[in-house]
């Protein structure tokens, strides 16, 4: 029957071993075609899901004294796990080549600062984020999940940001977006693709050389659980991605894409749109607090 350390041993490796056969699959799920959230929302955790994966094979590895063809197919299911999110991700670790320049040579009147935060609905505290605001000094400020509440906090920053728009919506269930600016705006509109709540704004900036370019922001309602497929978050990110490939001047797309980069139709629409991701080649920047703050 064996000593008590040996039970113990294999109890912790049949565990470990369940533990990495399901990490492995959640870490290859991904690959099929669905918009099924679930499946989708599996592409988020990349980063986290490696480590998973490499702490769990060494652990396994050290408790198990022989391996079957059953321990070999699930160790073989991880290391693909493994070697497919480092494909996904390679190209947004330091070891890559920026797609674009970390130091770019602007002439004066030609660079832009652009701040874009989620603001969280119903969230009604604000010195956080007029300190980043202060901290940051943006010229172009793009806010979301914004209400009648929020519309009024925002007016402190008028003489900052003497240019505005705001969609405001009237039910509370709905999302809301700001957009101040130091520089003019031209023809801004909020546009609802596809009949959604959701609003995207689509509007021209002049800089101060008298240049002009067009900025897209952009907020599609994330996937919900059992509700809510990235149908739709997928069509707007590809519809905002022809209108850069449409215009005619150079295109900045910003806001809450509620995807990460590695995502495939995050791909698709950088293609698409002929953009250029400044993501590529800059290590890992989470954009949220990852201690989750109480609001």
């Amino acid at each position: 029957m064996g000593t008590r350390a040996d039970r113990i041993r294999k109890a912790a490796a049949v565990i470990t071993l369940t533990a990495l056969s399901t990490v492995a699959t959640a870490s290859l799920l991904p690959l099929a075609r669905t918009n099924a959230w679930w499946v989708r929302f599996l592409d988020f955790p990349r980063w986290q899901f490696s480590v998973a994966l490499i702490g769990l094979l060494l652990v396994f590895l050290l408790l198990a004294r022989r391996t079957g063809w059953i321990q070999r197919a699930v160790i073989l299911g991880a290391m693909a796990g493994l070697g497919h999110h480092g494909y996904k991700l390679l190209p947004y670790s330091g070891l890559a080549e920026p797609a674009a320049s970390l130091e770019p040579d602007c002439a004066g009147g030609q660079s832009l600062r652009i701040m874009s935060a989620n603001v969280k609905r119903r969230n009604e505290t604000t010195a956080p984020f007029l300190a980043q605001v202060a901290a940051v000094d943006p010229d172009l400020l793009l806010v979301m999940e914004t209400d009648a509440w929020w519309d009024g906090q925002l007016t402190t920053l008028a003489a900052k940001y003497p240019h505005r728009v705001q969609n405001i919506p009237e039910d509370d269930a709905f999302y809301g977006m700001h957009f101040l600016s130091k520089h003019r705006l031209i023809s801004p509109e909020f546009r609802f693709l596809f009949d959604a709540d959701t609003p995207t704004l689509v509007t021209q900036i002049q800089l101060p050389d008298d240049r002009i370019i067009d900025i897209v922001g952009l907020h599609p309602r994330p996937p919900l659980p059992w509700s809510q497929p990235t149908t739709m978050r997928d069509a707007h990110l590809l519809a905002a991605a022809l209108v850069a490939r449409r215009s005619e001047t150079a295109t900045i797309l910003t806001g809450d894409f509620n995807a990460v980069p590695w995502e495939r139709v995050t791909r698709r629409a950088i293609r698409l749109g002929g953009l250029v991701d400044p993501r590529v080649g800059r290590g890992l920047h989470p954009t949220y607090d990852t201690n989750g703050p109480k609001h």
